[in-house]
């Protein structure tokens, strides 16, 4: 979900080989044990050469979750049931595994190939559309010895991808201002305006690059250095400081690199057939805020989505229903916005959009979007015993239904309404609720299978 100013961390450095080797150990062996665990195994993706992992989660015999119950709700309808244990194999996987999936990173790339896969395994016939877009969250590392720190470029875009190297020079203990050529320290003051301040002393007194250390422990965010081919300007975690101190005081090098402007994104979509037409396109983003997990925003929603894409293919594919994840939603919704312009321009819009956007934690099922569509979901779910009420954003908030709707498209937007922990390094696996993600995910079989009825059905 997107919020007006996102505020997190960047915890961990998505360029080190070894811990992305490890990470996808880890895939291999959790996708291992659920194939092997499984009573009905959901079809396997073909392998392939590159990251993820492309076997598909499959109902495990023992609770993967270590969260609690995970009892799914009997639906007295002909809907095809969402399994609560696949779709917490998939949260788990993108919250856990893979872990925060800031569009552009190596991480992202593995989520966008791994819910590929996944669809394909299906028998869906899938695209991965890549699009054209303005990051907020511009990677950068800066790097000390074999370590490496993962931050945030303040450079604008008309700063090309670069990487400097000096003698690291802590300009908030050490005498003077940092010598030409050197990598200056310096702290973030009370004021993110005051980040162009640091960097102009410190392209003053040339030097190489520049490093702001921020104030919070999280909270990576700024407004871009607007000069032109300017030093690279990395912001880094507070608890970063020291260790960058150490490394001034031993006379240690220190390199920073920044992160291409308009870094690669994409979304996936999966159709019943190559070229098919989407009457129906059910989805939810698949990118995060750097530093955060990602476990309620999003990992949920498109663990329901991949999972409710398994469950209506398990009887053949459906004609005009199709599911699609999205990327770069926080970054502004971008992810979205190019599918749904696209699909207005070439005259293929929907029916109806569906999506789904932090859904792990609550008692009740929050329907937003188009009045009719919305009252419409309410009644069914009531009728079928499911928790449901209508509601709205709060403001300053939105997500990808937005995108349709700004093209003319109905929408019914399924959530749990808690964004207390979102864009945040708490937004992490252990505060999903089994029971909330089944919820929404039988709310959403529920009113796609309604849905399918009236509009792809009745084509």
């Amino acid at each position: 979900m997107r919020f007006a100013v996102a505020r997190a961390r960047l915890a961990h450095d998505p360029s080190r080989p070894f811990a992305m080797i490890l990470r996808l150990v880890a895939v291999a062996a959790l996708v291992s044990l659920l194939a092997a665990c499984a009573d009905d195994p959901a079809p396997t993706p073909p392998a392939t050469a590159s990251p993820p992992a492309t076997a598909t989660p499959s109902a495990p015999t023992a609770d993967p979750t270590s969260a609690g119950a995970t009892t799914s709700h009997p639906l007295p309808t002909d809907a095809p049931d969402h399994d609560i244990d696949r779709a917490m194999a998939h949260l788990k996987l993108l919250s856990t595994i893979i872990g925060p999936r800031v569009s552009g990173s190596p991480e992202a790339r593995e989520t966008v190939a791994y819910i590929a896969d996944t669809l394909r395994g299906f028998g869906y016939a899938v695209e991965v559309m890549e699009f054209d877009y303005r990051t907020r969250f511009r990677l950068a590392t800066v790097t000390v010895g074999e370590e490496t720190i993962g931050g945030i470029a303040l450079n604008g875009e008309g700063t090309p991808q670069k990487s400097a190297e000096g003698p690291a020079h802590d300009d908030r203990a050490q005498e003077g201002t940092a010598p030409e050529g050197a990598i200056s320290i310096r702290e973030r003051g009370s004021n993110d305006p005051d980040d162009g301040l640091l960097y102009m002393a410190a392209a003053r007194a040339e030097a190489a690059g520049l490093i702001i250390v921020n104030r919070d422990t999280w909270g990576l965010w700024g407004f871009p250095i607007p000069v032109r081919d300017a030093i690279p300007v990395v912001l880094v975690p507070q608890p970063e400081g020291e260790r960058l101190a150490q490394a001034a005081r031993d006379g240690a090098t220190i390199r920073v690199t920044i992160g291409p402007s308009r870094p690669p994104a994409a979304n996936v979509i999966a159709r019943p057939a190559p070229g098919a037409r989407c009457d129906i396109i059910a989805g939810g983003h698949h990118d995060t805020t750097p530093g955060s997990p990602g476990a309620l925003d999003n990992a949920s929603g498109v663990a329901i989505v991949l999972e409710l894409a398994r469950a209506f293919a398990a009887d053949g594919l459906d004609e005009g229903l199709c599911f699609a994840t999205f990327g770069a939603e926080e970054s502004g919704l971008f992810g979205s916005a190019a599918l749904a312009r696209r699909w207005a321009d070439s005259g293929e819009l929907p029916e109806i959009m569906m999506n789904f956007d932090v859904t792990a934690r609550g008692d009740a099922v929050e329907v937003i979007g188009t009045p009719a569509l919305v009252a419409d979901a309410v009644e069914r779910l009531t009728a079928a015993g499911i928790a449901a009420f209508a509601s709205s954003l709060p403001p300053g908030y939105g997500s990808d239904h937005a995108s349709f709707v700004q093209v003319g498209v109905p929408v019914v937007f399924l959530s749990d309404g808690d964004v207390s922990l979102i864009h945040t390094p708490a937004d992490v696996f252990d505060e999903v609720e089994p029971v909330a993600v089944d919820r929404i995910g039988d709310a959403g079989a529920l009113i796609l299978q309604a849905l399918l009825v009236e509009i792809a059905g009745g084509r």
